[in-house]
């Protein structure tokens, strides 16, 4: 259980790369309901589901399902298990003020590994260790790498050393000397990346906040080294 930014596609895509890295593996098949960013065209028996939940599905070996229209026998477990989830985490938190997504999250995982601790009714086991001896073991391995939805634009940098990724309307900071330039940014869920004939010469974390402003000075390098570490599969950042 998480909370986004947004019920856009790339933030669900974000979301399930992150229930797998939970999970500590990959089931064979992924069912969901009838909501639009999982299912372009509904069918009782052969849904057309969206191009890039294929290719994410496809860089982790998962048969994707969904459950038939107007047939509520088809997700029961899934209604019961939203109905849980809001008993034992959202009622827990609803009177607490959080001042970033980060922090609401942080929350939620801690309520979230509560509830899987917790003894099933009548049962002198959990949900973690009905998961952890029967389960985990018939889950497929985690890939190389989570897939990642990549994006490119071009830009020309603005007199304030900044250039704007429409996307998000949010503004990030490249060397005061590209100023009217024409740059190439690369972005995903995790980064911004700003290349200028082929050499890359800024990189920043990326933000949803619209009409505000990134700019790095001195750690510039030190991200850039990070991010480099994770491509290269030395750094896991989370």
């Amino acid at each position: 259980m998480e909370a986004l930014v947004d019920a856009k596609l790339p933030q669900v895509v974000s979301a399930l790369n992150k229930a797998l890295i939970y999970i500590g593996g990959v089931p064979k098949g992924v069912k969901s309901d009838n909501m639009r960013q999982w299912v372009s065209k509904s069918s009782k028996y052969e849904p057309v589901f969206t191009e890039m939940l294929e290719q994410w599905a496809n860089h982790n070996k998962i048969a994707l399902f969904a459950a038939r229209p107007y047939k509520p026998k088809d997700k029961p477990s899934i209604e019961n298990f939203v109905r849980i989830a809001y008993m034992r985490i959202y009622a827990k938190l609803r009177n607490q003020t959080f001042y970033s997504l980060k922090e609401l999250n942080a929350a939620i995982r801690i309520k979230l590994n509560e509830h899987h601790q917790l003894s099933f009714q009548r049962k002198s086991f959990s949900r973690y260790e009905l998961f952890h001896n029967n389960e985990l073991a018939l889950l497929q391995p985690l890939p190389e790498s989570s897939f990642s939805i990549q994006h490119y634009t071009r830009a020309k940098v603005q007199k304030n050393y900044h250039v704007v990724v429409g996307e998000d309307w949010h503004y990030y900071s490249v060397p005061f000397r590209y100023i009217g330039k024409e740059v190439r940014i690369s972005y995903c869920m995790d980064s911004v990346e700003i290349f200028h004939n082929c050499t890359r010469i800024a990189i920043h974390v990326r933000s949803f906040r619209k009409h505000h402003f990134t700019t790095v000075g001195n750690i510039c390098l030190k991200l850039t080294n990070l991010f480099q570490m994770k491509r290269d599969g030395i750094l896991n950042i989370i």
